[in-house]
């Protein structure tokens, strides 16, 4: 009974030396990636601009027409909106999007300290490859969304014949949410470090290789990553009202918030890299582009 005692006791002693690890572990991440976006931006104000020029045109949509305009009263006028100034800001966007995911995929690589916005080529081709391993891991939310709302609306139609009680229709919709919120729970989890794997790797398939992916969450191990995400959830939160709180300013709370941005898409860039290094043999990371 005694021994049984100890062990129980080494066990709780151990469990709460590695949780206040974890703890200390996640701070000096956070702390490394606050201190490696100040020094990626601060001081280097030419980098500064240049991420805030390849945000600009998604913040300029909001300015090319009026909302009190769109709507009257409950009605939503569709055709006051300058559908082809909007697509040319979104179609501008998109693309220039592509060079600061570019960017992001080259602090995955490792490299310290921040890279500078060069081989611009690359940064493009960098970002559209980032996007298509995304792309790749949301698309079964997409195809079980679309193939559970065809089956929904049939459920539907047929119900109309009373053939189908309405409660069966709720109860599918309930667990059709609920299988996309696993879906999206498994997507978050190894799409984060995917993306990375991609960008270590240059290659778009191991950016999906599920197997090297566990591999990494094991060697982290799965409550050091979970514990980690959940920290940067509380990061996003805070961010999301910060940046909130910002936008409703007059006149300049959309360009605060255009100014805000890259210093949080550094950091978040560098604490998932940091994050993934943990589960990863350590290796020299590569010298920045010259």
């Amino acid at each position: 009974m005694f021994t049984l005692f100890s062990q129980d006791l080494d066990y709780k002693c151990s469990y709460s030396i590695v949780s206040r690890d974890l703890a200390m572990d996640i701070g000096v991440v956070l702390s490394d990636s606050f201190a490696y976006a100040q020094d990626a931006l601060v001081g280097k104000w030419a980098r500064w601009a240049i991420f805030i020029l390849l945000a600009l045109p998604f913040s300029l949509i909001r300015f090319v027409f009026d909302p009190k305009t769109i709507m009257t009263g409950t009605t939503f006028n569709w055709g006051a909106i300058p559908w082809g100034q909007v697509a040319i800001l979104a179609g501008m966007g998109i693309l220039l999007s592509f060079f600061i995911s570019g960017y992001v995929v080259r602090i995955y690589r490792g490299e310290k300290p921040a890279p500078d916005f060069t081989g611009w080529a690359g940064l493009f081709v960098d970002g559209i490859k980032l996007a298509i391993v995304w792309f790749l891991w949301v698309l079964p939310l997409f195809i079980v969304l679309v193939l559970g709302a065809a089956f929904a609306f049939i459920m539907f139609v047929s119900s109309s014949s009373a053939t189908v009680p309405n409660i069966t229709i709720l109860l599918f919709v309930i667990l059709l949410l609920l299988l996309e919120l696993v879906l999206l729970i498994i997507v978050v989890l190894f799409g984060i470090l995917g993306a990375i794997r991609f960008a270590r790797t240059g290659s778009i398939r191991e950016g999906i290789r599920v197997s090297e992916i566990l591999h990494t969450i094991r060697t982290m191990g799965w409550m050091s990553y979970v514990l980690a995400l959940i920290v940067v959830a509380v990061v996003c939160i805070l961010y999301a009202f910060i940046t909130g709180v910002l936008s409703v300013i007059p006149f300049i709370g959309w360009v605060l918030v255009l100014i805000a941005a890259p210093f949080f898409t550094i950091f978040i860039a560098r604490y998932f890299t940091l994050l993934y290094d943990q589960g990863e043999p350590q290796v020299a990371p590569p010298e920045p582009a010259t």
